[in-house]
């Protein structure tokens, strides 16, 4: 790494602004074409992913699978009965060490071979082609803004600053630093973290309830996924609190007041909302960036108003996902060498690692639309999801009615997230029904609910009661 003495008055081809997923694979993909690469990040480095998103999250719900699955042996006689209990300092100690390894690997191995300068400190635009860092400037032919989000703190709920204050609110950044499991967590939003969130301390011993103010959870997704999800939710004593809003905090009385005039009482409360891209304190005005409080403005390059400026990542308000950010990174490193880079937005999935996990790419139907055959196969019969004891939820595909080709999928089930990766191949290489007939998989294998569907979109059925 560099002091920012070292970089001032330096020249670049690319300066990356943020060195997190999307930055990361930017700055990667630039020195792979022969450019020269500045990265600048702000403590914590490596980006939400790293240290409060992906890894830490994928982390908490491995404990919590771990308690899971004590109970659910110790229920059926296979193991020793005996109370396990979680211990949330070790994990938060070991969370974090986790980061730092990641982050290491990154400073002191992988970028340095590449010939990736780094520095650490904040980025601001003076100019299309300059870059302050401290008192250094930066001069750089084409520049990448991938300064990611924060978790959203709503406006709209009295208390909430004073209660984050106190320690009685938080976001699911600060979750992860909790010394203890809390006896009672209320959930604000019923998104993907909300619902991650709620799996993970459910498990973990949390009487656990969810807020949601739309009508299902999940709500940008499929509407049969948030409504299977809450069924599941429901039936393990998750409490759900559905087409309601949280009004108000009280940290004395440890209340939360509801907008249909209840009240519960809680240990704590989760606030997962959503996010807000880190848009400020950027500069963007200096180099006539176009943006909104709901992210940078960009094309299908990744391209900005201004054209040697691009962003990647959630500070374009478009996906909060780091596998979008890491394809953005590669798309904007690509046009930057002067490549033409596109990203198709279509078919971005979504994975959502509740318990059941849930996850979606593509076109979402409902049976009874002309324009589509939408078919659901039951993972009640698939050998691998019953063997892990998981057979629940559906694998969900959507083919049009003119052509037969995929076009969408739609599960929620064990490994639904691996599961939709291999759809996004299939509706990307415009896989049809009839081709899907000589598909053979591995055996048994969660991925054939997949295979399943398709066939039973073909009248094809080999696990399944006769119809009609």
């Amino acid at each position: 790494m560099l002091d920012e003495s070292q970089v001032d008055g330096r020249s670049y081809d690319v300066v990356v602004i943020g060195g997190g997923s999307g930055g990361a694979a930017a700055a990667l993909r630039a020195s792979q074409l022969g450019l020269k690469v500045l990265v600048i990040d702000r403590p914590p480095v490596g980006g939400t992913c790293v240290n409060v998103g992906c890894v830490p999250m994928k982390f908490l719900l491995r404990l919590a699978e771990f308690m899971k699955s004590h109970r659910e042996l110790s229920s059926l006689g296979l193991v020793k009965s005996g109370s396990a209990i979680p211990d949330m300092g070790a994990f938060r100690s070991y969370r974090k060490s986790l980061a730092e390894m990641v982050v290491s690997y990154y400073l002191d191995q992988v970028f340095p071979s590449h010939g990736i300068d780094v520095v650490i400190g904040t980025g601001s635009l003076r100019g299309p082609t300059e870059v302050k860092v401290g008192k250094a400037l930066v001069r750089a032919r084409s520049i990448i803004i991938a300064t990611g989000s924060r978790p959203l703190v709503p406006g709209s709920i009295r208390g909430l600053r004073e209660a984050m204050d106190r320690g009685f609110a938080m976001t699911s950044d600060e979750a992860f630093d909790l010394a203890e499991v809390p006896e009672s967590l209320v959930i604000v939003g019923g998104g993907a973290i909300g619902v991650e969130m709620a799996a993970a301390w459910h498990w973990l011993g949390s009487r656990v309830s969810i807020v949601e103010m739309m009508d299902r959870l999940l709500p940008g997704l499929d509407p049969e996924l948030g409504q299977a999800l809450q069924k599941v939710y429901a039936e393990r004593g998750i409490d759900l609190y559905l087409s309601t809003s949280v009004t108000s905090l009280e940290p004395d009385s440890r209340r939360v007041r509801l907008s249909d005039g209840r009240e519960l009482e809680a240990s704590k409360v989760l606030v997962a909302v959503g996010r807000a891209p880190n848009v400020e304190e950027l500069g963007l005005e200096n180099a006539g960036v176009r943006y909104t409080r709901r992210g940078i403005e960009v094309d299908e390059r990744c391209r900005t108003s201004v054209p040697n400026i691009y962003a990647v990542g959630d500070v374009t308000g478009l996906h909060y996902l780091a596998s979008a950010a890491i394809a953005e990174g590669v798309v904007a490193a690509e046009n930057a060498a002067g490549l033409d880079s596109k990203i198709d937005r279509g078919l971005v999935p979504m994975a959502v690692f509740s318990d059941p996990e849930v996850a979606s790419v593509g076109v979402s139907a409902m049976r009874g639309d002309p324009r589509y055959r939408v078919v659901k196969f039951p993972n009640s019969v698939n050998y691998r999801a019953i063997a892990l004891g998981e057979a629940v939820g559906f694998a969900k595909a959507v083919s049009e009615a003119s052509t037969g080709r995929l076009v969408g999928f739609h599960m929620i089930g064990p490994l639904a997230s691996e599961v939709a990766n291999a759809a996004a191949i299939a509706i990307r290489k415009g896989l049809t029904l009839e081709e899907a007939k000589g598909l053979v998989f591995a055996h048994p294998v969660v991925s054939e609910s997949l295979l399943n569907a398709l066939l039973l979109s073909s009248d094809v059925n080999l696990y399944l009661p006769r119809r009609g």
